[in-house]
Formats: structure tokens, C-alpha cells, sequence
């Protein structure tokens, strides 16, 4: 007996020492949510007894169909600290019953009574209530490997094994009755009350020699005892629902005497001396108290090593993010808005297309980065333009102008006589643009003005312009001329590929630095002049 107490007590230092360090770094991380629980189990089965008057068959029945199974009841109440250890409180009741039979069915079991030193078969009967606390452990999460580390926090594991160890008291009442009148033994020519005053009558064997003493018990005693006890438990539970569980415990009580049936072995007993031990097994049924939350299950369902699992593959997945760009627009996945952009598209610091003038194409794609402002477009970006008179929907001041008229910058009809090349306003005069230093680029303050040339061009399908590009005086002869074609040429492709002019009707030519307007006016000699061919 004291090398198992031994053996057990080693054996819950080790597993506290080797898991309680884990579970504790893991509480750590967010314990109101996994690490704590509290339940309520109810418990009703059987009682046995394991004493020096029992029945040795394995059905516990003796010889005159007697079983020696009685009911037991129990309630515990159950205070989780981590995923594997809790403590638990317990209380039990239950009913005793040892039968030493003549006529018993095994070899073992035949005439004990006379072993023990009475005359008949008798019984023993007791009530037994027990209390105490216990050191409750969660064999399931204890092994860390019943499921896959990559499964969800909602586990769905529906059976677990538990076992428990304790510390407690046993209060019983025992009494030794005869068998067949159910009376207390009475003496016997072998049986002795000792002369110390010891409440225990001595038995003794059959030759009634003092030194061949093989016990005592509590003759018309009642036990009326409370003694010592450590209760070792083992169960299996299944899950019902997030609330409920389903269980079989079996609970086996080490008591600190050996009067638990009302006998006492002593040294010279030819049975084996033990101290008495009781078990009771049970159907449980847990209440857990869960909470609200749907998402949460109760802490001996969470393995701890799948919370592990899943927040590493949580950072896991962050970092992945941050070191992907799977559109390749040169923003990491993690703060990509638009993780499928166009390939080509330019895009701002969070992933998103640009698109500079805000009309809902992308500026890869927009063939007019300068739609007006709140212009609808077409699937190229350009804006709607249902006349065609060259002025976008949204400025369009005349939106009916008829075909080939030719119109202002809002849109609206310029009458004009073709025969004599005028107009109502005095005749038509074209544009003259102008450019920065060194620049080719076309700015946007002359939009207007080319839309206009380019319908005084539709509506005078047979009229050809030149557009004479100039530069000031700064730079070499050779630089300025080449300049100055530039800028002619951005003038003629301009109306080519935004109004579809044909580029057969412009001629573009440069004068370089030798046509100023004013002398040492720069910025009216950087210019494009257009000509209306005669």
C-alpha cells in the first residue's frame, strides 16, 4: 500500500511539472476566454465494498443470489484553471453491503467467515457518506495529440477522459449481522472478548489459542466512525451539447482503517492485512456554465495546443500577406485595397488604380486623363458626347447642335458663311497655343480652344490648316527648330487621335527661334501658330 501512494503521488508531480508550465505561458494570452470554466455534476450508480467480509465472486452475488451492489449517489462541483487542471469538490452517498457465504461458487471465497473467525456466515452493513476535495485533471488536452493542431477553436471532439485524486472523509455506520437470522454474532467456543476494555471482541481460531488470534470486530456496536480517505477517480464523458455532458465515473476510496466493515484484521491473520477500500460506479451528468456566446466552447473541449496552433497560423497569415504581392503592383497583399489590379496600372500607396481625373477608369486605360469634372464616360475613359460636337455632356451648353456645326467652347452653334469664310462674330480666327520652357506638352487651358478648331474643321471638311511651332531665342538654332516641331506635331496629333481629324489635312512646320512675337517676350514666342490654308 505505501509504495502505490508513493507511486501516485510521483506520478502527479511529474504531470504537473511538465504541463502546468505550458498551460501557464498560454493562460497568458487571453485566460478569460479559454483557460476558465466551472460545471456541476449529479451522480447516481452503485456501491461496493472491498473489506475483509465480502463476497469474492466477480458479480459480486453470493451463494443466495444476494447482490452486494447498492445504490450510491453523488454531487461534485468542478473549478477549472487551465485546460488540463482543475479542482474539484465532491460529496457522496451511499449504502454498504459484505456477504461471507459457506457455500460460495469459488474456491477463494468457501468458508471465509471461519477464516476470519465466526461460526456462520454473516454480513456486514453500512451507510457510508463521503466529502472531500480533489485534484481534477483533463486526460484528453493532458495527451496534446487526440487532434490536429490546424482545427478550429470550435473543436469538435465529442469524447473525453478525466481522472482525479483527493483527499477526504468517510462517515459510516458498519455492523456485523448473522446470515441467516440477521442477528449480531453471538460467542462462540472460539470467540473471546480480550480483558484491556478494547470495544473489539478478539476472534480467535478454531483451537481458541490466544496466540492464534485472527481479528475482532464491533460486537453489538455500531461503527459511528469518521475516518480518512483517498479517492482515485477515472471517467469517461461525451459531449451532448455546449451545456450538457454525458458520462460514466468510476470512483474507488482508499480508507485509512480497517473497521470499515466493522472487522479488524490484525497481524496474526492468516488473510492478508489491508486497510478497507469502497467504489462506487456511476452515470454523470454535467452542467457547464458556457455563457452566451455561441463562439465559445467550455475549456475541457479546447485543446490548448489547437488556440496555440491557430494563433501562429493567424501571424503566419499576416506575415505571408506582408511579403506577397500577388498582383505585382508593388504593394504587399496585407495593404493592397485592390488586390487584383490591372497588370500596367499605376497605383497609389494603398493599391488602388490611379485615375487622375476621377472619372472611374483606371489611367492605364483612359484615353482623356482630363475628362471635366463630373463628366460620365465611355468604357475608354472618354467623355460622353451625345451631339458630337466635340464638348463633353457636362459642359454642353446646346446638347442638340445638329451634325457639322461648328461650336464654342459650351457647346453652342457659331453661325458662319462659308461662302465669304466670316462669321456673325466677326469671322473665325484660330487658336494660338503656348507652351513652358523647354516643353512640348500640350496644357489643359487650351482644350477649349482646340475643340473649337477641330469643329470649325468638321464643319469645313475641304479647309487645311498648318500649325507652325515656335521657341524663343534662348538655345541654339538647331535645339529651337527642333523644339519647335515638337510642338507642332503635339498640336496636329492632338486633333488626330482625340477629335479624328485626318492628319492629311495638317501640315506641321517649325520657324525655331525666327519669328517672334515680341523681341526678349519669352513666353509668347514659345507658341504654335495655325494657319487656315488658302
Amino acid at each position: 500500500m505505501k509504495s502505490t501512494k508513493i507511486f501516485l503521488v510521483s506520478a502527479l508531480f511529474t504531470i504537473v511539472i511538465t504541463h502546468c508550465i505550458p498551460a501557464s505561458a498560454q493562460m497568458i494570452q487571453d485566460p478569460k476566454k479559454y483557460y476558465k470554466g466551472t460545471s456541476i455534476t449529479l451522480r447516481g450508480g452503485v456501491t461496493s465494498a472491498y473489506t475483509d467480509i465480502r463476497t469474492f465472486d466477480f458479480a459480486r452475488t453470493s451463494a443466495s443470489g444476494v447482490s452486494e451492489w447498492k445504490p450510491g449517489f453523488g454531487l461534485s462541483i468542478n473549478r477549472m484553471f487551465s485546460s488540463v487542471f482543475g479542482i474539484q469538490a465532491n460529496f457522496n452517498y451511499g449504502q454498504l453491503l459484505g456477504i461471507s457465504n459457506r457455500d460460495s461458487g469459488t474456491i477463494e471465497d468457501k468458508n471465509v467467515y471461519q477464516k476470519l473467525g465466526f461460526d456462520a456466515p454473516v454480513y456486514s452493513e453500512s451507510n457510508v457518506i463521503n466529502y472531500g476535495v480533489n485534484i481534477y485533471m483533463n486526460l484528453s488536452n493532458l495527451a496534446m495529440s487526440l487532434k490536429k493542431a490546424n482545427q478550429k477553436p470550435n473543436s469538435t471532439r465529442k469524447v473525453g477522459f478525466y481522472a482525479s485524486l483527493g483527499l477526504g472523509l468517510v462517515n459510516f455506520d458498519a455492523t456485523i449481522y448473522d446470515l441467516k437470522d440477521g442477528v449480531i454474532p453471538s460467542y462462540s467456543g472460539y470467540s473471546k472478548p480480550i480483558a484491556d476494555g478494547d470495544s473489539y471482541e478478539t476472534l480467535y481460531d478454531s483451537s481458541g489459542n490466544a496466540n492464534h488470534r485472527v481479528g475482532g470486530y464491533l460486537r453489538g456496536f455500531s461503527g459511528k466512525s469518521v475516518e480518512v480517505d483517498f479517492p482515485v477517480t477515472f471517467g469517461i464523458k461525451y459531449k451532448l451539447s455546449r451545456t450538457f455532458d454525458l458520462g460514466i465515473q468510476n470512483d474507488l476510496h482508499y480508507v485509512i482503517t480497517d473497521k470499515l466493515d466493522g472487522y479488524v484484521m490484525n497481524r496474526n491473520s492468516i488473510v492478508k492485512k489491508a486497510n478497507d477500500k469502497w467504489m462506487m460506479t456511476s452515470l454523470a451528468l454535467t452542467y457547464k456554465f458556457v455563457g452566451k456566446d455561441e463562439n465559445k466552447d467550455y475549456i475541457e473541449w479546447m485543446d490548448p495546443t489547437e488556440t496555440m496552433y491557430d494563433e501562429y497560423q493567424l501571424l503566419a497569415d499576416k506575415m505571408r500577406k506582408m511579403t506577397t504581392d500577388s498582383d505585382n503592383d508593388g504593394v504587399a497583399d496585407i495593404f493592397d485595397k485592390e488586390p487584383n489590379t490591372a497588370a500596367g496600372n499605376k497605383v497609389d500607396g494603398s493599391g488602388v488604380s490611379m485615375d487622375v481625373d476621377g472619372d472611374g477608369v483606371a489611367d492605364a486605360k483612359d484615353a482623356d486623363l482630363f475628362s471635366p469634372k463630373g463628366a460620365t464616360v465611355d468604357g475608354d475613359g472618354k467623355p460622353n458626347d451625345a451631339d458630337g460636337d466635340g464638348v463633353a455632356d457636362v459642359n454642353d451648353k446646346e446638347p442638340n447642335s445638329k451634325p457639322g456645326a461648328l461650336v464654342n467652347y459650351q457647346g453652342k452653334t457659331i453661325k458662319q458663311d462659308f461662302a465669304t469664310g466670316t462669321t456673325s462674330a466677326g469671322g473665325y480666327i484660330p487658336p494660338t497655343i503656348y507652351f513652358d520652357l523647354n516643353k512640348s506638352e500640350i496644357k489643359g487651358m487650351y482644350y477649349p480652344e482646340l475643340s473649337e478648331l477641330a469643329k470649325y474643321l468638321k464643319g469645313n471638311s475641304s479647309v487645311k490648316i498648318n500649325v507652325v511651332g515656335n521657341a524663343d531665342e534662348r538655345g541654339s538654332d538647331g535645339y529651337n527648330n527642333d523644339l519647335g516641331m515638337k510642338r507642332a506635331n503635339a498640336v496636329k496629333d492632338y486633333l488626330v487621335k482625340y477629335y479624328g481629324i485626318d492628319g492629311g489635312r495638317i501640315s506641321a512646320s517649325s520657324q525655331g527661334e525666327k519669328s517672334p512675337l515680341m523681341k526678349s517676350a519669352y513666353n509668347v514666342n514659345r507658341r504654335v501658330d495655325v494657319e487656315i490654308s488658302k
